[in-house]
C-alpha cells in the first residue's frame, strides 16, 4: 500500500461521547489521500470498540498506560507514513472540505511550513456558538512576533509538513496542556505560516476539555513567554505587549485562586 499524502493524528482518552462524529469528519473529507494514527492513550471506556469499527485507513494503537498528551502526539507522530501532519481531537469536527482546500494551498505554496484557518465553536450538543468568531484575530506570513502576544492557532485547523518537525523538533513533552502553542512559536521562529479565511473545523466546548485547567494553562503559558523573552530580540512595541499579556495572565492566576479558595503562599 502507498504511503498516504496525509497523517491526521488522533489521540484518545475516554473520548467515546462525541468519539465517532469526529472520525466520521475525517472520512467524509472531499480529499481521500488520509491515513487517521489513532492513538489510544490506555482508554477505559468504549473508544476502543468505537475506533476499531472503520476500516484500514484508521491506524489503530494503544498504550499500556496514560501519558501526558505531548508525548502522546509524538508517540503518534511516529507511526505517521504521510508527507504533511494535521491534527483532530475526539469531540472536534471537521468541515468537508478542509484537507482538500489546506492540502491544495500547501502544494501551491512551498515556501510555507503551516496552514491554519478560521473556527466555529459549537456547544456539547453540537450548536453553534454565536459571536464567538469574533474574539481573534488572524495574520499569516512572518507571524512570531504577533503569536507571541497571544496564541490565535486552534491545532484541530493547522496542517503542517512533517519535514519543520524533524528540523524543529516534536511536541516537548514537559506541557500538560500548551504543548501546541510552543511548538508553533518553534516553527514561526524561522518559517512562514499561512492562513485560510474561511472556517474549516468545529471547536466544541464543553465541560470536560482539558483546557478548563486553568491555573496549569496559565502557568505554561507564562512559562513560554518567559524563555522566549529571556532568548529572542523583540522590539519594544511586542516586548510592552508581551508583558500587558503575562500580566494579564498574573492576574487571571490570581483570581483562579481566590475564586477556588486556594493559598498560594
Amino acid at each position: 500500500m502507498p504511503d498516504p499524502k496525509v497523517s491526521v493524528i488522533m489521540n484518545c482518552y475516554n473520548s467515546s461521547t462525541y468519539l465517532r462524529e469526529a472520525i466520521d469528519s475525517v472520512y467524509a473529507q472531499t480529499y481521500g489521500d488520509w491515513e487517521i494514527i489513532f492513538w489510544d492513550n490506555a482508554s477505559t471506556d468504549k473508544s476502543a470498540e468505537i475506533a476499531k469499527s472503520y476500516d484500514e485507513k484508521l491506524q489503530y494503537f494503544h498504550a499500556e498506560k496514560t501519558v501526558p498528551l505531548g508525548y502522546a502526539r509524538n508517540l503518534a507522530i511516529e507511526k505517521a507514513r504521510g508527507e504533511y501532519i494535521a491534527f483532530l481531537d475526539c469531540d472536534d469536527v471537521w468541515l468537508p472540505e478542509k484537507l482538500e482546500k489546506q492540502i491544495g494551498f500547501l502544494e501551491s505554496h512551498q515556501d510555507v511550513a503551516m496552514v491554519y484557518s478560521d473556527i466555529l465553536s459549537i456547544d456539547g450538543n453540537g450548536k453553534l456558538i454565536e459571536n464567538y468568531l469574533q474574539k481573534k484575530k488572524f495574520y499569516r506570513g512572518n507571524i512570531f512576533d504577533r503569536l507571541l502576544i497571544y496564541n490565535f492557532i486552534a491545532i484541530l485547523t493547522v496542517v503542517l509538513r512533517k519535514k519543520i518537525m524533524d528540523e524543529v523538533g516534536m511536541f516537548d513533552a514537559s506541557y500538560m496542556i500548551d504543548e501546541d502553542y510552543e511548538l508553533f512559536l518553534r516553527i514561526a521562529e524561522s518559517h512562514n505560516i499561512d492562513f485560510y479565511e474561511k472556517p474549516l473545523a468545529k471547536y466544541r466546548i464543553h465541560g470536560n476539555n482539558l483546557c478548563r485547567k486553568t491555573d496549569i494553562l496559565v502557568k505554561e503559558q507564562l512559562q513560554i513567554l518567559n524563555y522566549w523573552m529571556g532568548r529572542k530580540d523583540i522590539s519594544i512595541k511586542v516586548w510592552f505587549l508581551v508583558n500587558f499579556m503575562k500580566l494579564r495572565l498574573y492576574l487571571r492566576l490570581l483570581k483562579f485562586y481566590i475564586s477556588n479558595s486556594i493559598m498560594v503562599w
